[in-house]
């Protein structure tokens, strides 16, 4: 099996003040859960444990997700940014493992935060 046909694994370290029942040693890494969708497509968000992610992000379970590069969260350039928003707006944050995932986590950086100036400016003009 390739890297790029992998199985999609996504670790998270909890947020401050959650108990460690799992911690990698030296790096004080909090292993909570792996999610991963080995039989299907990472080109679609309509993943179950991407979807269990989601939900666990947005109950404030999660601190930071952690994984190889961008791609093990979504294949489809689209829908990633969409996705990193949405996990953003759940104060999770992303880490990736690469040197290749870390150059694209600068540039998804950049592209979040002009639409969260895109979403202030809008509802400004709404208002």
């Amino acid at each position: 099996m390739s890297l790029s046909d992998s199985p999609i694994r996504l670790l998270y370290r909890a947020p401050p003040g959650a108990g460690d029942p799992a911690v990698r040693q030296g790096e004080g890494l909090a292993i909570r859960s792996i999610y991963m969708d080995p039989s299907v497509s990472g080109i679609t968000l309509e993943r179950p444990d991407l979807q269990r992610l989601i939900a666990d992000c947005r109950a404030g379970q999660i601190g930071t997700i952690m994984t190889q590069d961008p791609e093990r969260l979504s294949r489809n350039p689209g829908q990633l940014p969409a996705l990193l928003h949405i996990l953003q707006q759940t104060d999770a944050r992303g880490e990736f493992g690469t040197p290749q995932g870390q150059t694209r986590q600068a540039f998804l950086n950049v592209y979040l935060a002009t639409l969260v100036e895109l979403e202030e400016a809008k509802a400004v003009i709404d208002a």
